[in-house]
């Protein structure tokens, strides 16, 4: 049987390929800038990137009806149905939520797991309550194998083995922003990531703008980094918020000041330090055109302020409109100069002469055959528009504008606010003098809690900068300031975004306790809240283990409810001079026992450099407690708990999400003092 199934995958495959080539030659007969090309290339990257794993499922309806479920749909001309549907197709939906409950008219759900064109395991359900046949093949079930499967480091799509809870939430019509929450191993970011792919699938204008997935950090990324372009999706961009601001943060700062600089009022104290740089009330100029001097009043210059701040552009493109409305002025005032001029002169020799020189220069025109004013227009004493493009070229016009508006780089801003004590009681009123001072860090490198205020400022002098996306997933949503997610809403106009989180799991820069804290202040009650209540990767033993760290950091918090058993956690303790030896010493009994398995050694960020120099990273990854959060690994070796707790505000939740993180065997080692 298998081999009648490799040929009828190979049927898929050939016409995937069939497609491919076509679309591949459509691309070389068009102009490498052509929109149409553009589309095209990325169409062809989404053929090439579901490749592997092409075909994962059928369903056999009891009508006799059979679809093949695949990462991407496939139709051939003179077929009824399609040669393959894609999973996120509403046909497909059965293929995840049919039961022996609810059948939903199926007969048969049959999973493939295909390798290299190879058909590697088949395994049937029979859901219409029907004897097997000789054509079922009735086994443990891809879920089961998935589960059991060694980690690689890298996150694996779940498409062929989406649970119903998890695909409710995948194929939600909320159109909005939708909230994934649950505890440790339940899918949250792989329900996140096939949610998104389902969105640019089915409301194709979030996908011509495509996908922003907003990490933690870089190592979170690289682990998920597979997942949507295994899915078709290839239009991705993977980003922390430092490499989204084009920011690399190169210092670390405590706990209280990083709580400080994401608060929502620094958004108000930004955009009132750049108001305060803007022409402030009462100003005067002067302006030199040639060796004459044109003096701007208060009112000018309040006519010239309003204007630019009427534009509802940013401080830096406002800045043109000021310097326009100015220049305007100050050519008005000469062309009134001019005609007061003439008028002063016309007057002065009629008073002379008793001629009145504008009659008689009308009668000589009439007596010539003209007719019409003998009157001077101003403007032809001089070129306005010459004038105009001396003065806005001008460096003392340019010295003037500098002074009543500057332009204002974005770090210069966040400078100001940050270390200037006159500027910090002035624009932060609502702080105390020590909040304030914690804030004045003259010269200090950039951290990871200025980039939020840098993107701020940069909106506010240069405006919008950089994409924007039909579709943004954040991970660990829960960690996010209010600075923050102004940051991420500025990129996504439509509010489509997926958001993956559990406060349980929070880091020391987390105020909010829930959603509607995080949330409420920048979408209101605009989003839905889903919440996955089974642990997959988390076993029982482990769960147990970490109930009471649970009950201490998030108080009447429902505990996850896991569908597998594993070994109970061990313990063991070093002192500080055999702790390197001990840490090897398991993986290497580690590595014995369970050869192909992927470890690692989860330590205080102290322990890091430590642990590295004796040579951890040869046998595991060896990851500091504050990058945990999203990842997973067969074993874990957390060193040092008490450490861990101790390391930062947020210890014991730090500590349990290294608990979390092993999907089969979980070791501590305490170190004991000396």
């Amino acid at each position: 049987m298998y081999r009648l199934l490799d040929e009828r995958v190979a049927d898929v495959r050939a016409r995937l390929h069939d497609v491919l080539k076509s679309s591949a030659d459509s691309v070389g007969g068009m102009y490498a800038r052509d929109v149409a090309a553009e589309r095209l290339t990325g169409h062809v990257n989404r053929l090439a990137g579901a490749e592997e794993g092409l075909v994962f499922g059928r369903i056999d309806g009891a009508d006799g009806t059979v679809l093949r479920i695949g990462r991407l749909g496939l139709h051939v001309d003179d077929r009824e149905l399609p040669l393959l549907v894609d999973w996120r197709a509403e046909a497909a939906r059965p293929f995840y939520t049919a039961t022996t409950v609810h059948p939903m008219g199926l007969r048969r759900r049959r999973h493939l797991r295909v390798e290299e064109r190879v058909v590697r395991a088949v395994s049937d359900e029979l859901l219409d309550g029907s004897a097997p046949t000789a054509g079922d093949i009735v086994g443990d079930g891809p879920l089961t194998e998935a589960l059991e499967a060694r980690r690689t480091g890298r996150m694996r799509a779940a498409v062929a083995t989406l649970q119903a809870e998890q695909d409710a939430i995948v194929r939600s019509p909320h159109r909005g922003v939708t909230v994934v929450e649950g505890g440790p191993g339940t899918g949250k970011t792989v329900v996140a990531l096939h949610r998104a792919a389902y969105v640019l699938y089915t409301f194709p204008r979030a996908a011509r703008s495509g996908v922003l997935v907003l990490g933690p950090t870089a190592r979170f990324l690289d682990y998920v980094s597979r997942v949507l372009p295994s899915l078709g999706e290839n239009d991705v961009v993977l980003a922390t918020c430092g490499e989204l601001a084009g920011v690399v943060p190169a210092a670390v700062e405590p706990s209280d000041v990083a709580r400080l600089k994401g608060s929502s009022v620094m958004a108000e104290a930004l955009k009132d330090l750049v108001r305060s740089r803007q022409a402030p009330p009462g100003s005067r100029a002067a302006v030199r055109v040639g060796q004459e001097w044109v003096r701007l009043t208060s009112g000018d210059v309040a006519a010239a302020r309003e204007s630019a701040v009427a534009s509802g552009l940013a401080h830096n493109r406002a800045r043109e409109v000021f310097k326009e409305h100015l220049i305007g002025t100050v050519t008005s005032t000469l062309e009134r100069a001019a005609t007061e001029a003439l008028a002063h002169i016309d007057a002065e020799i009629t008073d002379g002469t008793s001629l009145d020189l504008d009659a008689a220069a009308e009668a000589d025109l009439r007596a010539l055959g003209f007719d019409g004013a003998a009157t001077v227009d101003p403007a032809e004493l001089f070129d306005a528009e010459a004038l105009r493009a001396n003065l806005m070229g001008d460096a003392h016009t340019e010295g003037v504008v500098e002074s009543l508006w500057p332009r204002l780089p974005p770090e210069t801003v966040v400078r100001d606010l940050l270390t200037d004590a006159l500027t910090a009681a002035v624009h932060l009123p609502s702080l105390t003098d020590d909040e304030r001072a914690l804030l004045r860090s003259a010269d200090a490198p950039w951290t990871d809690a200025d980039v939020a205020l840098l993107d701020e400022a940069a909106n506010l002098v240069d405006g919008p900068t950089g994409r924007t996306f039909g579709h943004i997933v954040v991970d660990e949503a829960q960690e996010l300031t209010a600075m923050q997610w102004r940051m991420v809403l500025r990129r996504c106009p439509a509010r489509s975004m997926t958001l993956v989180g559990d406060f349980a799991q929070a880091g020391p820069a987390t105020t909010a306790s829930g959603w509607a804290q995080a949330l409420g202040p920048h979408l209101g009650t605009r989003f839905t809240v889903h919440t996955l209540t089974v642990s997959y990767r988390t076993t029982k033993e482990i769960l147990a283990a970490t109930r009471a760290l649970l009950a201490r950091i998030a108080p009447g918090s429902t505990p996850s409810r896991s569908i597998r058993h594993g070994e109970p956690p061990r313990s063991l303790t070093a002192s500080p001079h055999t702790l390197a030896a001990t840490v090897a010493g398991e993986l290497r009994a580690q590595a014995a026992a369970n050869p192909g398995d992927l470890p690692a050694v989860i330590c205080a960020d102290a322990r890091l450099d430590e642990l590295a120099s004796a040579g951890i990273t040869e046998w595991a990854r060896l990851v500091p407690a504050s990058e945990a959060r999203g990842l997973e690994f067969d074993m874990s070796i957390v060193v040092g708990p008490q450490e861990i707790i101790e390391a930062r505000p947020s210890g014991e939740r730090d500590l349990y999400v290294a608990f979390t993180r092993a999907t089969k065997r979980l070791c501590l080692i305490a170190v004991r003092p000396g």
